[in-house]
Formats: structure tokens, sequence, C-alpha cells
């Protein structure tokens, strides 16, 4: 009788085997959700970053005006951003633009407007992260001519 005892309350290995299967089939789920997560949190990360960087160089741009913001590649503020982009695994690209305003009087000396293009590119790509080119545009005028 002593050995039917102990028999009936110890557990035996196909009960320890289903148990632990019905702890990974548990585990499992929630240790994806957590890895899918992460990536969605490093690439959120990633693009407020480079919007970041992207709007500010352009915000600089406007600020200096319709003639400073011509040479903004050579502005050292500008230069300091880019500093700052590349050391955050960014690169900052400027793209000035003098697009002739149209239709002019045949008199009338040629009006140019300034399109300023900040591209914000990720210098660290991979399968995992899918952060587009950022594309920021704006555009100035000439604050010595009327537009209307």
């Amino acid at each position: 009788m002593n050995s039917r005892k102990n028999k009936s309350s110890a557990f035996s290995l196909v009960e320890i085997l289903i148990v632990i299967v019905m702890i990974s089939a548990g585990i499992l789920p929630i240790y994806s959700l957590m890895r899918s997560g992460q990536k969605r949190i490093v690439r959120a990360d990633t693009r407020t970053m480079a919007t970041l960087f992207g709007t500010s160089a352009l915000e600089l741009a406007r600020t200096l005006g319709y003639d400073k913001a011509q040479k903004l590649h050579k502005d050292d503020e500008f230069l300091e951003l880019q500093k700052t982009a590349d050391n955050n695994g960014f690169e900052l690209h400027f793209e000035p633009v003098l697009q002739p305003v149209t239709p002019m009087p045949p008199d009338a000396k040629p009006m140019f407007l300034l399109r300023i293009k900040i591209t914000v590119v990720s210098k660290h790509k991979t399968a995992t992260s899918d952060v587009p080119v950022l594309t920021f545009v704006s555009i100035l005028t000439d604050s010595r001519y009327n537009f209307y």
C-alpha cells in the first residue's frame, strides 16, 4: 500500500512535458508581440528624428530670408545642424532652385521665387527599418517685390 500512495502523488514525465508545451504556447505569441512592438518603436523614433532635422533646416532657411537662404549650405548654423544630424545617423541635403515668376509683363524685370528643398536620409538602413527618404520643401519670395 505504501508504494501506491507514492505513485499517485508524483507527476509523470508526460504530464510535465504537456505543461511545458502549454507554457511555451503561451509565451511565444507574447514574445512575438514584444519584438514587433520594439521594431515599430525604433522606426517611429527614426522618423521623428528625421522630421526634426528636416523641419529645423527648413525653419533656418525661412529665418535667414530670401538672399541668405540661397547660400544655406555655407551658413554656420546649418553646418552645425548637418553635423548633429550626421552624429545621429542622418544626412541632410540642401537644394536651392530659383524659379522664374511667369507670366511677366514685357518690360518688367524678371522675378524669381526661391524653392528650398531639404532631404533627410537615414544612414543606417536595415531590412527591419523601412525609413523613407524625407523631403521638405518651402518657397521663399524676395521681399523687395510684391506678388499679387
